[in-house]
This record gives C-alpha cells, sequence and structure tokens, in this order.
C-alpha cells in the first residue's frame, strides 16, 4: 500500500507494503547485511507496527544484494562489548526475534546467499523458511572457538564472543528454534560440528520448505507471497495461533 506510515526511512533496513505484503529487506549489503544495535531497534519498531496494520497479511524477511541474508552480528558491534553488555545483546536479539516470531500474521524468511550464525537464528523466527539454490546456512558460533583447520580465518587471533571460562553458544533462539524445526539429532550435529550446509541438504534435513533457482528466486517468492496475501487476514492469525499453541479447534465462530 503506497504510502503507509509504516514505510519511515530506516538507516539498515527497508520496509515497502505492496497488495498486503510487507517487504522488509535487511539492507547493510556491504555488510552482508549483519546485524546491528540499530538493526534490532529498526525490526522492534516495524513489528510493532506491522502487528496492529490491517493492511499487511503475510511479512517477506529478506537480505538485499547478492551475496547474502544476513551474516549474523556485525564484528564491530560485537568488539566494543563489555562483559555486561554482551549479556544485554544477548537479551535484545532473543526478545527481537521472538517479537517476530509472535507477528500476528505469517511470516516467510526468504534465503539468498550465506545465513549464518544470528543470520540463521533470525531466519528460524520466521514461520518458514525458503531458500535460494545459491544458500549457505549453518549456526557456526562453536567453530569460532576451534582447532585448525576449524577455525575461522577471521578469528585466528582470537574472538571476543569466546568467553575466558566457561561456555558460548548460539545465543539468540537457535538452540531452541532448529531442534524444533529439524529434530534434536539433526540439530546436535549441525550445532557440534558448526557445519554450513548447502540448499539440498537444507530442503532434505527440513530446515527449509523449499528451495528455488537463484534466476527465479524472486519471482516464486513473490508468488508465494501473493497467494498468502490474498488469504483473509484473520483467518491467518487464528491458523497461526492454532498450530503455533497446539490447540485444537473445537468450536467455530458463532456468526
Amino acid at each position: 500500500m503506497p504510502g503507509n506510515a509504516l514505510e519511515n526511512a530506516y538507516e539498515t533496513v527497508d520496509l515497502k507494503i505492496d497488495e498486503r505484503v510487507a517487504w522488509l529487506t535487511l539492507n547493510r549489503p556491504d555488510k552482508l547485511n549483519a546485524l546491528t544495535p540499530t538493526t534490532m531497534a529498526e525490526l522492534r519498531t516495524i513489528f510493532t507496527g506491522i502487528d496492529d496494520d490491517e493492511d499487511v497479511c503475510v511479512v517477506v524477511l529478506r537480505g538485499a544484494g547478492e551475496r547474502a541474508f544476513c551474516a549474523g552480528m556485525d564484528l564491530g558491534w560485537s568488539e566494543t562489548l563489555t562483559p555486561r553488555e554482551r549479556i544485554e545483546q544477548g537479551r535484545l536479539g532473543e526478545k527481537t526475534f521472538a517479537m517476530m516470531e509472535r507477528l500476528s500474521v505469517p511470516v516467510i524468511a526468504a534465503v539468498h546467499g550465506y545465513a549464518v550464525g544470528g543470520g540463521l537464528e533470525l531466519a528460524l523466527a520466521a514461520d518458514f523458511i525458503v531458500a535460494s539454490d545459491d544458500a549457505k546456512m549453518g549456526l557456526v558460533e562453536i567453530t569460532l572457538s576451534a582447532r585448525p583447520p576449524y577455525r575461522p580465518k577471521m578469528t585466528e587471533d582470537g574472538d571476543p564472543d569466546q568467553p575466558e571460562f566457561g561456555g558460548s553458544a548460539p545465543g539468540w533462539g537457535g538452540v531452541k528454534r532448529l531442534p524444533e524445526r529439524i529434530g534434536k539429532a539433526r540439530a546436535k550435529e549441525l550445532l557440534f560440528t558448526g557445519a554450513r550446509i548447502d540448499a539440498a541438504r537444507a530442503l532434505a534435513l527440513g530446515l527449509v520448505n523449499d528451495v528455488y533457482p537463484a534466476g527465479e528466486f524472486d519471482k516464486r517468492v513473490g508468488e508465494l507471497a501473493e497467494r498468502i496475501a490474498a488469504m483473509n487476514r484473520y483467518n491467518l492469525r487464528l491458523v497461526k495461533e492454532l498450530v503455533t499453541h497446539g490447540y485444537d479447534w473445537i468450536e467455530p465462530h458463532p456468526s
């Protein structure tokens, strides 16, 4: 819907609402759409607005540029955190993603390129994921303190996310949502190894619902969003609540 008040200028995301579809794009392509405190604040503002907007029936979450959906937490943010701030950033990410998970309308994560670490955790908070055939996904946090050759080059000299003692694990909901999506054993394999898997493996595991050719990705995602957006918003909300909370639909509405 052109002119929707939610479509204000944002620093790190872009929002367009058209024909009952909210196209929400992480917009830092030069940084692989990595997440910052500003991104978290802007997402929270948008989620609050979308939840009350009767012109929105479905949200499509995607990343700008050709290389990534989202590469997770911005290293510049991570490197500046004090121990206390590190605790708070974990809570901030978890609360922000939970807001998206609880939206009244369906949320589709449309993943192309890299979706790793916090980027995959964000996608997992959507109702489901569809992927381009060039997608690479994984919760790779455990590799940050691994022995060579599994430790990433960017952390060869140490990584600020690794505590002096105790453990470190994905902190934005991935350790809960990944097992819910693909089962505990498969989730443990991915979490123990920090493996980055391709779209075909993600489809086989049930991590994504479908895989589209890269050249058709935008078109196919648009068709899917258009179909869902054609449904009654209140029925979408009802079905989402019933499925999410495991309710039975015993008595229909009285009208």
